[in-house]
């Protein structure tokens, strides 16, 4: 009830109508990511930022429960933080100009933080100029540690051929633009190729989702809205339905290179990206990527982020509300169970330690490392090698069941 009444200040009847639905598609169990997704695209998007707080990571099949602690003294010395600061430090336009000078300094250090950390954890990507105008977006909305888990999964999909270590596959993207824009308008794609006008003018829409070059964090977050619920090829269709909508402007020009890449590698300050939207979710339907991929002679199976997609959305197909997940025990990896385990129980660590000891010492008395040893020196005792050895393997088994059944029933006791 409670949250019902917040969602009805300011808005409109079908903004409340809107958020009452995704609300309770939320709650379904399993979470119903069809109708989030569905109104994710539709008119006006999420509506607000806390429910996309909610939405976002069910979007990307991210769970809240897993955030986990990490040392920021080892993200110190990354090759490429001295960089990263470079860009965060010019972000100030990506901020809201209400926000104090004390909340902006904050907000690039976590940003710097989440980055880095993305950099070191992800050994295989490569960070790109403009990387951190997508970061900041969910920044601003998720806060540090559910940022770090959504770009995780984002960067295993969506944007991962951005992250490579040269333009190949990001040219490959770069490449679906004038095939599509020949399926819908002819005339047009026949103008630019032949003002000669390549389509890199496009290039900071996609590898930034448009957030390098839109002011209003409003509308960054509404477009994040379209690219999480849409294929990953949506920045695509947006970027066509985009040229489309300057038509005229680009006919009207002299048929030459300066002219057609000055007017398009600009956007006009009150361009509506709302009908955009609508525009490039008909353009995707329309034509799905296999068509505009045979159009142009392209090989989808060099992109990642076109061949991943269907593993994604099996992935993201069934999970559970955040309601349920709070309540079942976290499955924690080794090095997080060590974590919690000294420093939230030091005697059951210490105990644990002494107990695996102890097994172990017991064998090795028992059985003796010389014994062992001489068994295996002498090439006629092969049998009594592997019985020799036979029982101190089996106590280490033993030791290291132990851990296992501590660790795995550990979230009960800790």
């Amino acid at each position: 009830m409670d949250t019902e009444l917040r969602i009805r200040r300011g808005v409109l009847h079908w903004q409340y109508e809107k958020l009452r639905e995704v609300q309770e598609a939320l709650e379904r169990d399993p979470v119903d990511i069809g109708t989030i997704r569905k109104h994710a695209i539709s008119n006006g998007g999420l509506v607000s930022n806390e429910l996309r707080k909610k939405a976002w990571p069910k979007m990307l099949g991210v769970s809240v429960c897993d955030i986990s602690p990490y040392e920021d003294a080892a993200l110190s010395a990354h090759k490429d933080r001295a960089q990263v600061q470079l860009d965060v430090n010019r972000c100030h336009r990506r901020l809201p100009r209400d926000m104090s000078e004390e909340a902006r300094a904050d907000i690039q250090k976590q940003l710097v933080r989440v980055i880095v950390r993305l950099l070191a954890r992800h050994r295989g990507i490569h960070y790109y100029q403009g990387f951190h105008d997508i970061v900041v977006t969910f920044l601003l909305v998720l806060g540090e540690d559910l940022t770090y888990l959504i770009m995780g999964q984002l960067i295993t999909c969506h944007i991962n051929d951005f992250l490579d270590a040269d333009m190949t596959r990001t040219k490959s993207i770069i490449a679906y633009i004038s095939p599509l824009l020949s399926l819908q308008c002819t005339e047009l794609e026949e103008f630019i190729t032949r003002s000669e006008c390549a389509y890199y003018f496009s290039l900071s829409w996609l590898i930034t989702w448009f957030a390098h070059v839109v002011e209003s964090p409003d509308l960054a977050c509404r477009l994040v809205d379209l690219f999480l619920a849409s294929h990953p090829l949506m920045p695509v269709y947006l970027s066509t339905a985009v040229i489309l909508s300057r038509k005229s402007e680009v006919l009207s020009l002299e048929c030459e290179l300066s002219s057609v890449h000055g007017l398009l590698s600009r956007l006009p300050d009150d361009l509506n990206f709302e009908p955009l939207i609508q525009k490039s979710s008909e353009l995707f339907v329309q034509y799905p990527p296999d068509v505009v991929a045979a159009k142009g002679r392209l090989n989808p199976r060099a992109s990642t982020l076109i061949s991943s997609y269907p593993k994604f959305l099996q992935k993201t197909a069934r999970q559970r509300p955040d309601s349920v997940l709070v309540t079942l025990p976290k499955k924690l990896t080794w090095t997080q169970w060590t974590h919690k385990l000294l420093h939230s129980a030091p005697p059951i660590a210490a105990g644990s330690v002494i107990v695996v000891a102890i097994i172990i010492l017991c064998a090795l008395k028992h059985y003796g490392l010389q014994e062992v040893a001489a068994s295996w020196l002498r090439p006629s005792s092969w049998m009594s090698s592997v019985t020799a050895v036979v029982p101190v393997a089996g106590s280490i088994f033993v030791a290291g069941a132990v851990l296992w059944a501590l660790k795995h029933y550990s979230s009960h006791i800790l």
